[in-house]
């Protein structure tokens, strides 16, 4: 059997977003060797350089990327990845969550940190990863694009904001800050419980090799394929395998979105990976495993909808009712928001148990939706956390509002759209994802997806509370930093053009389905 590589599909072109990433990751390296160069201001300016440069790319791929109706060719490397609006659309959200992260340099890492190239090469990587995963084509390709993002996230999760430099000794040991302790602590459960997640995901997908013979997402989609009148491509690939792979592999990325069960890392490690780290994995891990899910579950297992759909629905109502009621009872932010996120997947999830090109559509405008509801709360929590004490209790809000009218409003803002209160974009993003539900027949879930909605009211509103209906306690100041003020900004501003003007966005995510 001769071997003969296809150079017509290696469109280098499509993956500059990515290979403009790789190359200032190895950039920022190489200069970290130089001490005069070895600071946070002009790390964050490089890395901040090749991700507009990478957006740059994206938007003009973007427009010119395949679509259904085009009928141009969408595969890359003998299919191992595919180039769509779907992927590049993506591409965006890890982006501008990257920028998040990077603009989070006011703080992290400590200025006397040996390891600052790392901190912002190690970003660019999990994007890049990210990016590739969004693009998977082929099992394989999937696994490791996870693996490269996950890795970098594992890492990132110790970068303390007042420790970490690797001096400290043993006679000072005892008196390492909460800050380090916690930190350590969220990179060993992160790493234990991904590397749990990858062993799982990869079972699965060997599984799934196994049943069918192929790697490649589509092949296994036509080997899976029946007609009208039962008569299957390979009625052998409908077996025992492929359906325990099928269950494995989408539990290997439960535990990348949080979904319940899978959920109980999420609050620690949030809570004590860095606040910018935080925010990014929050929304970023969660579209790059929703964008793996709806291509495999919409390509390979479509003809398998009936044995999958249940598990996903009961998933699904579990996530938000658990997430909602445990957030009720934090009195962290960071815990809070992480509980919210793992409600916030259960919502996200109704996009796939539509099974459908709204329910698509939805989960698109809904992950752009949470990206600026979230990337804004944490912004305002990187802010509150201060210079000199840690933590992100609850009771540090209080009197915000007298003192920084701004940033309570804009908080206040940023917690009415997580509830879904109109119009903002949160509430649209909700009802986006409820009438794709309800369009298929789905009533009763998006009846317990109301009720959810209904029970996070009280610990959003918390927050507004203690801003605008309790003193201040003690004379700690905020410092606004230019960065996370920029952020605040625009995040404010995106929810609520995104609010008033809720078709433009919906059209897009219309536009971007490639199933």
């Amino acid at each position: 059997m001769e071997f003969k590589i296809n150079y017509e599909d290696m469109l280098w072109t499509a993956l500059t977003p990515e290979l403009t990433l790789l190359s200032t990751a190895l950039f920022l390296l190489l200069i970290g060797l130089k001490k005069n160069f070895n600071t946070n201001e002009y790390l964050s300016k490089a890395a901040l350089a090749g991700i507009s440069i990478s957006f740059l790319f994206s938007f003009a791929l973007w427009g010119s990327a395949p679509t259904i109706g085009s009928g141009l060719q969408s595969d890359m490397f003998s299919k191992s990845l595919i180039h769509d609006k779907f992927g590049q659309g993506f591409n965006i959200i890890f982006l501008l969550m990257a920028t998040f992260a990077v603009l989070g340099a006011a703080r992290y890492p400590q200025p006397d940190h040996e390891n600052k190239p790392e901190y912002f090469s190690l970003i660019l990587m999990a994007v890049m990863g990210m990016m590739f995963l969004a693009k998977s084509g082929n099992l394989i390709t999937a696994f490791v694009s996870l693996e490269i993002f996950s890795i970098s996230l594992y890492i990132l999760c110790g970068f303390s904001a007042k420790h970490g430099t690797g001096k400290e000794s043993p006679s000072n040991a005892p008196e390492l800050k909460w800050a380090t302790l916690a930190s350590q602590e969220s990179t060993v459960k992160y790493l234990l419980t991904g590397a749990f997640a990858s062993a799982i995901l990869v079972y699965g997908m060997a599984l799934i090799y196994a049943g069918t013979g192929t790697t490649e997402i589509r092949f296994i989609g036509q080997l899976l394929h029946c007609n009208e009148a039962g008569e299957c491509a390979n009625p052998y690939s409908r077996n025992t395998l492929v359906y325990i792979g099928m269950g494995l592999l989408f539990s290997g990325l439960a535990f990348k979105i949080s979904l319940v069960p899978f959920h109980s890392w999420t609050p620690d490690v949030y809570q004590g990976a860095p606040t910018p780290i935080t925010g990014f994995m929050s929304v970023a891990t969660k579209a790059a495993a929703f964008a793996l899910i709806a291509r495999i579950f919409f390509t390979a297992f479509s003809e398998l909808n009936s044995i999958w759909m249940p598990f996903l629905f009961g998933i699904s109502v579990l996530t938000m009712l658990v997430g909602n009621i445990a957030a009720i009872f934090q009195d962290d932010v960071k815990r809070m928001l992480a509980y919210s996120g793992v409600a916030h997947a259960g919502y996200l999830l109704i996009g796939i148990v539509a099974n459908s090109q709204d329910g698509v559509a939805s989960l698109i405008f809904y992950l752009y939706a949470y990206l600026f509801m979230n990337i804004g709360a944490f912004a305002v929590v990187f802010i509150i956390e201060g210079e000199g004490k840690e933590g992100s209790s609850v009771s540090r809000f209080k009197g915000l509002a007298k003192n920084h009218p701004l940033i309570a409003g804009a908080m206040s803002l940023f917690m009415l759209s997580l509830a879904g209160f109109p119009p903002t974009a949160g509430f649209f993003g909700k009802l986006y994802v409820f009438m794709a539900a309800i369009k298929e027949g789905y009533i009763l879930i998006t009846v317990m997806a109301v009720i959810a909605t209904v029970v996070s009211v009280y610990f959003y509103l918390r927050i507004i509370t203690m801003m605008y209906f309790h003193e201040k306690e003690g004379d700690e100041k905020v410092v606004i930093h230019r960065g996370m003020g920029t952020i605040i900004a625009l995040s404010s501003i995106a929810i609520i053009l995104i609010g008033f003007f809720p078709s433009r966005l919906m059209s897009i995510a219309m536009e971007s389905i490639p199933f």
